[in-house]
């Protein structure tokens, strides 16, 4: 379990067992001012948070959006959180992107080699003209009692059509499956088939793999997900 632990120096607080990732999806929640000093091995940099976005980063010799991307692939990471600083903005992109795309390349320089290749190939993109499946499939998750809202990504992460006006949903849906499968990794695992999410609304987010993408289905509460999972198996099954 992660604790935070007051060390000596003045406004300083060490973070244990907390993976730098999830800390910093924390101080987003609750948008949290603060300065990270970050240690892995004999290297060190610095996340600049404000508001719980991640304004700007340094090392000894980047700055900016590459400090970041940098800091954030570091293994066995130690974390100290002190007082904020005074910085300018020099990022942009939103924290889950962020964590997003950093999630994505380990999980590709872990990858064997063909896979490697295949992920750096351009992803086709899918359009309801040219996939009369993806038609029929978001036609069957419309008369489906309970579900609010549809997301359909590639298996790039990339959000192909969605009902919803979030657009960081696709960002945070992409970052659970890339996180899930670097966790079944670690642990030698199999599964799971599909990944239930359970929001402060009581809602619940069905993640899952379709015929060629990545599902999404936001669903009132109360609604079974092996339900509304049997009411789609004809409209996934391919042609």
């Amino acid at each position: 379990m992660a604790k935070i632990v007051p060390m000596q120096k003045k406004d300083s607080s060490f973070i244990s067992g907390l993976p730098l990732a999830a800390f910093l999806q924390m101080l987003e929640q609750e948008r949290q001012t603060c300065s990270l000093i970050i240690t892995s091995d004999n290297k060190q940099g610095t996340l600049f948070i404000e508001d719980g976005e991640l304004i700007d980063a340094a090392t000894d010799d980047l700055g900016g959006i590459e400090a970041a991307n940098v800091i954030i692939s570091w293994k066995d990471a130690t974390i100290e959180m002190t007082d904020s600083e005074d910085r300018t903005r020099k990022i942009d992109a939103p924290l889950t992107h962020i964590l997003l795309q950093s999630a994505i390349k380990q999980d590709e320089a872990s990858a064997p080699p063909q896979s490697k290749t295949a992920s750096s190939e351009k992803p086709a993109v899918v359009t309801l003209d040219d996939n009369p499946g993806m038609g029929r499939l978001i036609n069957a998750i419309k008369s489906i009692p309970g579900v609010c809202h549809y997301y359909l990504l590639n298996r790039q992460g990339e959000m192909l059509v969605q009902s919803s006006q979030n657009w960081k949903m696709g960002d945070f849906i992409a970052y659970c499956i890339v996180s899930g499968s670097q966790i079944r990794k670690k642990l030698n695992a199999k599964g799971p088939s599909r990944i239930l999410i359970t929001l402060k609304t009581g809602q619940v987010l069905l993640i899952f793999s379709g015929v060629g993408m990545i599902i999404a289905l936001l669903l009132k509460e109360n609604i079974s997900a092996d339900n509304v999972l049997e009411q789609l198996r004809p409209a996934l099954k391919t042609d």
